[in-house]
């Protein structure tokens, strides 16, 4: 038997077989496991993490072979076993009960840290103590993209309305650009935060909007797993606005300026929120970094997925206005057609309506076909228009 490696920090690894890359598993977190077969002699195999282990059933489950269960890792016993135990089991109605009740307090977790991430109280939070950062992580290893449709439709619709009446990342970096301006911080630090943004002065190519999107740090992680797994250049995370904000809060840190090191920590920890809302809905999901005149910001999500032997790309955007009023849309390719759905206030609507010529022409000059424009007063109807439940994290195309 190969003897794991226990980490103080709770990390297990587990080497199997003649693969380098051990199975890393985490004390407390909770995963989904696919029952792969079933033998006579009591024992499973299963597929955890995408890698495929056998497992002794310590007690009888009614499980099946194609089964996904949810499990949690235990401390390990002294012989070096690592237990799993099985949350949701296929025992008929209790199992329906049991997901149901699993899915709300997953969805108010995730409620609960999008608020605190984003409240416009400057006062911290009791999520935001040390906590915070096990929460985060807990999210993170934690199967958020199994909620149901309907669960991550209303999930979403509550943390859009949050992010619509909150104090927005824009805010939160011009905050910090103008304490650092204040306080005669370093020219270059700050150039570099600035750079982060698209002003109305600057023509927004799709080069320029694509980059800016990718260095929002959302896909912090994955640059620096790419650098290590493939060795590919590191230049693309001294370009990530989450590895200079870590920069800045460290650096602020060790020269006293604690305000400074705390507003870079509250951007870090809202990025971190859109990190977990991709991973929840298996799309990219980011802010936007613009600052227009009428508009400050706003959100961005993006997902492929194949439907019917047809790729589909969609994007839903959302926009802020100074005003405190919003429009959200999406605009979904399908082979060479253009379809878009927009959802806001009967005014917005009513403007877009009265200049459908316009945007079917600007479509056309760039060489793309509209096919259709629908229009949806509620934003759940637009929600439900994106078919979430389908999204594939994939930030490429």
């Amino acid at each position: 038997m190969i003897k794991p490696v226990i980490e103080p920090t709770g990390e297990i690894y587990i080497f199997k077989g003649k693969q380098a890359e051990p199975i890393k598993l985490v004390i407390g977190e909770i995963l989904q496991a696919e029952i792969m077969d079933i033998f006579p002699t009591g024992s499973i195999q299963i597929r955890l993490k995408d890698r495929v282990i056998t497992a002794q059933l310590l007690r009888d489950f009614p499980l099946n072979k194609g089964d996904s269960v949810l499990v949690k890792v235990e401390n390990p016993l002294p012989d070096g076993t690592i237990p799993l135990r099985v949350l949701i089991s296929a025992e008929g109605q209790w199992q329906s009960k049991s997901l149901r009740s699993f899915e709300i307090q997953l969805s108010n977790k995730i409620l609960e840290l999008i608020e605190s991430l984003f409240s416009n109280s400057s006062k911290s939070t009791p999520l935001l103590s040390k906590s915070y950062t096990d929460i985060s992580k807990l999210l993170l290893s934690t199967p958020t993209e199994n909620l149901s449709e309907s669960q991550k439709s209303l999930l979403l619709q509550k943390v859009l309305t949050i992010l619509f009446s909150s104090k927005s990342i824009m805010e939160n970096l011009h905050e910090l650009i103008n304490l650092m301006e204040k306080n005669d911080y370093q020219r270059v630090q700050i150039s570099k935060l600035k750079n982060f943004l698209i002003e109305l002065n600057e023509q927004l190519t799709p080069e320029k909007l694509k980059r800016a999107l990718l260095n929002t740090g959302v896909s912090y992680e994955a640059k620096l797993k790419d650098i290590l797994i493939s060795g590919s250049s590191a230049e693309n995370i001294k370009n990530d606005l989450k590895a200079l904000l870590i920069s800045i809060s460290k650096e602020a840190q060790g020269l006293g300026r604690e305000e400074i090191s705390s507003k870079a920590n509250k951007v870090i920890e809202q990025i971190e929120g859109y990190q977990i809302l991709s991973k929840t809905y298996q799309s990219f999901f980011t802010f936007l970094p613009l600052l227009w005149n009428e508009i400050e910001g706003g959100n961005f999500a993006y997902k492929s997925l194949k439907r019917q032997g047809k790729d589909y790309y969609s994007v839903f955007i959302n926009l802020n206005f100074r005003e405190g009023e919003s429009l959200s849309f999406i605009v979904t390719k399908i082979r060479n057609n253009f379809f878009v759905t927009f959802s806001g206030t009967p005014s917005f609507l009513d403007l877009i309506r009265k200049n459908e010529k316009v945007l079917k022409e600007c479509f056309s000059q760039g060489g793309l076909y509209l096919s259709g424009i629908k229009y949806l007063e509620k934003l759940e109807d637009l929600i439900k228009d994106w078919n979430i439940k389908e999204g594939q994290i994939n930030i490429k195309v």
